[in-house]
Order: structure tokens, then C-alpha cells, then sequence
């Protein structure tokens, strides 16, 4: 069985090789997102010769106010690939200029993946996970993965109604927060992710292979065995990606 990481940063670790060299040994299924347009290409010269990587084209909310001239090149580079991501909203901001890009640029990147059809997003939803549920509305043709969601209990339920995916990290099974969604969230909903090296494991960045620490906690909460659960989350991918 593979593992599976729906959102990693590979560009941005300073040993990137060496991290490939571990994805492709432990045959994890992992989605490389981006944060500018203008690194997609790079980064796709980076996996080339790997197997269980896919890169994903992206505008980072934190970034879209300063690249939003970047969109250009996210609709000439969006026919090349199925996955989008990281791209959504982030109001940890007060600034409304900044907020009213971040909005700007994701209704686009939702209308060109909506007209284009069939892409699979990973969202960033920080302080904004109602806006962003009700952005991509019930009725998007592709698949949706709700990145380290940290909004309510009742903005889960919402997205869990619309066909959302959630995908869990190291960091959401240390947070009480991040505990109460692991738990409200449907099993067949929950994928897994390192968010790595963004995201800390202990004093560390993540990588890849963390997403085990992940699958030992949903393992309890799931009453599962470790085979049985990553099967379960080795299921729910390929879910997402056929659409079932």
C-alpha cells in the first residue's frame, strides 16, 4: 500500500533531492503545491524522473495581493496539469485591500478550474473557511481538499455537505482544534498531508514520511490497524481522484 501527502512544499526544502529520494522509497503519493505561478515550471523540472509526485499550480493567499499579475501565466500554465493548489483565502490580515485581491484572485482561479473541469484543489482557509466553502459552492466540477482546516464545526459540516475533502496533519493531531475535526470529520472524507516544511513536527520541519504519525492517530480514533487504516486513506485518494 502507498502512503499519501496532498500538500508539501517540496520546492522549499533546502535538501529537496534528498527528500524526493524518500517520497519515491516510501512510495507515497504526494502532491507538491506551489505559491507563485512563476515556480510551477521549476518545480516540474525538480520531479520529473519521479513517480509518486505530481505538481501542483498555485497562488498562495498570503501572496495574491502582491502577484495577483501572475494569473496570466496561472491560466497559460493551468492546461498542464490536474493539480491546483495551495490557492484560497487567508484573513489572518486586517488589511481590506489585501482581503478584496485574495477574494479577486480565487473567484478566477475557481472560474478557470471550473470552466476547465475535473481539477483538484487544495485550499487554504485560514480565518476564512466560511467564505471559502461558500466560494466554491456545492456545484464545482472537481474535487476539493480543505488544506489544515482550522474553521468551526459547523463550517466543516457545510463542506463535508458539499463533496469537500479534509487532509490532516502532524500539527492538527497535537491541537485540540485540530483533535475536534479529525473527529467530526466523516472517515471516508480525511486524507493526510505534511504540509511539510511549513508545518513543525517537534523542533523539525515535516516531511513526506510524516504522514504516518497521522495514520497512528486516526488509527485509534478509527479503531483500525495501521495496514487498515492507511488502506483506508490509499482508498479515499483514489476516490477523489476517479470522482466515485
Amino acid at each position: 500500500m502507498a502512503l499519501v501527502d496532498t500538500h508539501c512544499h517540496l520546492d522549499l526544502y533546502p535538501d529537496y533531492s534528498k527528500v524526493l529520494d524518500e517520497v519515491e522509497h516510501a512510495h507515497i503519493y504526494t502532491i507538491a503545491v506551489t505559491n507563485t505561478p512563476s515556480v510551477f515550471s521549476r518545480c516540474r523540472e525538480i520531479v520529473q524522473n519521479t513517480r509518486f509526485i505530481r505538481v501542483a499550480l498555485g497562488l498562495h493567499p498570503e501572496l495574491a495581493h502582491a502577484r495577483e499579475n501572475e494569473l496570466n501565466l496561472f491560466a497559460e500554465l493551468l492546461p498542464s496539469t490536474r493539480y491546483v493548489g495551495e490557492v484560497g483565502l487567508d484573513y489572518v490580515t486586517q488589511d481590506a485591500a489585501n482581503r478584496t485581491a485574495q477574494r479577486r484572485v480565487f473567484q478566477s482561479i475557481l472560474d478557470q478550474c471550473a470552466a476547465a473541469g475535473d481539477k483538484v484543489l487544495s485550499v487554504h482557509s485560514r480565518r476564512a473557511a466560511s467564505e471559502v466553502i461558500s466560494m466554491v459552492g456545492d456545484a464545482y466540477p472537481g474535487a476539493v481538499i480543505l488544506h489544515w482546516f482550522t474553521g468551526s464545526l459547523a463550517a466543516a459540516s457545510r463542506a463535508v455537505s458539499q463533496g469537500f475533502y479534509f487532509s490532516m496533519n502532524v500539527a492538527m493531531t497535537k491541537s485540540d482544534s485540530g483533535q475536534r475535526i479529525l473527529t467530526a470529520v466523516p472517515p471516508e472524507r480525511v486524507l493526510t498531508e505534511s504540509d511539510g516544511p511549513l508545518a513543525p513536527v517537534g523542533r523539525r520541519p515535516a516531511r513526506p514520511k510524516d504522514v504516518t504519525v497521522v495514520i497512528s492517530t486516526l488509527a485509534e480514533l478509527w479503531h483500525l490497524d495501521l495496514k487498515a487504516t492507511t488502506k483506508r486513506i490509499e482508498d479515499n485518494f483514489e476516490r477523489l481522484l476517479t470522482r466515485r
